[in-house]
């Protein structure tokens, strides 16, 4: 009787336990490495702790929710500061990750979508890698050749590394619809920044998977994340079929102050092609990009083109250190206000870097262009 009632008691403190699941491994050649667990939410990254494997390698690391049920999360382990596995990890499970140290490959066990998860992730750095190599080469030829343009045989290679990511992003997608790892296919993005996702038109995919997701996982904010980004999508798509159709499309202005503080209104410069680049300074990609814009101002600045490029900085002694580093040429304006800035929620921004591009006339023709697309709508509105 006694035994029964121990036993009883036992059952009784695991089932009023908090919701909870395991995660351990050992690392080959991982004597006393440093482990690092990080949850990553739908718009932010959580620590959860930082430990010691010890004299064999091994960690071991019980992730814990508060309330009644496990709700799935995606987290990150990391050896030594270099990231190694992508989990995601549902109640009751008992993941074991196996590892070597200085290299990025690694198994997992206890986890169908663990794996799910690493499957995925295997291709997209396969595209990575092949990606960066192409970006190599590029780099290469053009400090040879003292061009900022990327050249049009490179331009389409990288454009086949995209477009083959997409398409296995877009056959994941499908295939795994009920899976939360739809989630993290959905959000890849290749080395430059570009999501594989990146075109108003990839809402529906946003709302295919939300539509799925929401019957298992009504309360995850990854879920909660994918309704809002469908949302806006097809926001945007409704703008731009508006802008279309109507007649007159005039854009809002905002006066600015540039790098000597001293206030340049967008409309200053009516009259003009006007490109409206919405960028942070600190996005090592978007500096990049201004070589391009560079070439693409060399060449239409004389034709009619001004740029008027935003930053959504709040330290602005390094967005203007930024500035004269590249000697950029165009009216570049900061309020530093960073995401509280009213411009933001003037022209919809969500994103960077983002782009608008106003005619002559004063007429917005073209919204949120990526940055493949802005020598099209300039040539188109330079005409």
């Amino acid at each position: 009787m006694k035994r029964f009632l121990f036993i009883l008691a036992l059952f009784l403190a695991a089932a009023c336990g908090k919701p909870s699941a395991t995660v351990s491994g050992c690392v080959e050649n991982g004597a006393n490495a440093k482990i690092t667990l990080i949850r990553q939410g739908a718009v932010s990254q959580i620590l959860l702790d930082t430990l010691r494997a010890d004299a064999r390698g091994c960690f071991r690391y019980k992730i814990k929710q508060a309330g009644k049920q496990f709700t799935p999360v995606f987290v990150s382990v990391s050896i030594d500061s270099s990231a190694r596995a992508s989990l995601l990890v549902k109640g009751n499970e008992h993941i074991i990750i196996g590892a070597k140290k200085g290299d990025y490959n690694y198994t997992v066990e206890g986890s169908e979508e663990s794996a799910l998860l690493q499957s995925l992730n295997g291709r997209l750095l396969e595209s990575s890698h092949r990606f960066d190599s192409l970006m190599a080469l590029v780099n290469a030829e053009q400090a040879r050749m003292g061009n900022a343009i990327i050249p049009d045989r490179w331009n389409r290679e990288l454009g086949d590394v995209y477009v083959k990511q997409y398409r296995q992003a877009v056959q994941f997608i499908v295939k795994n619809i009920h899976s939360l790892a739809c989630v993290a296919a959905l959000n890849q993005s290749l080395p430059n920044g570009l999501p594989v996702f990146s075109r108003n038109e990839d809402a529906v995919y946003f709302r295919m998977a939300y539509d799925s997701l929401k019957v298992n996982y009504p309360s995850s904010e990854y879920v909660t994340a994918l309704r809002d980004e469908y949302e806006y999508r097809f926001r945007q798509m409704d703008l731009l079929a508006k802008m279309e159709t109507a007649s007159e499309a005039g854009f809002i202005d905002m006066k600015l102050p540039d790098v000597s503080a001293q206030p340049v209104a967008l409309s200053s410069l009516k009259g003009k092609v006007i490109l409206l680049y919405f960028w942070v300074s600190t996005d090592k990609t978007q500096l990049m990009f201004n070589n391009e814009l560079k070439g693409l101002y060399e060449t239409y600045h004389p034709k009619g083109l001004e740029i008027y490029q935003v930053a959504f900085d709040t330290d602005k002694t390094l967005w203007a250190k930024a500035i004269a580093d590249q000697a950029l040429p165009w009216i570049n304006v900061c309020d530093g206000l960073g995401a509280a800035s009213p411009v933001l929620r003037t022209y919809n921004v969500t994103k960077f870097p983002s782009a608008f591009l106003i005619n002559k006339a004063g007429d917005i023709i073209a919204a949120n262009l990526s940055n493949r697309e802005i020598e099209k709508a300039i040539i188109t509105a330079i005409k």
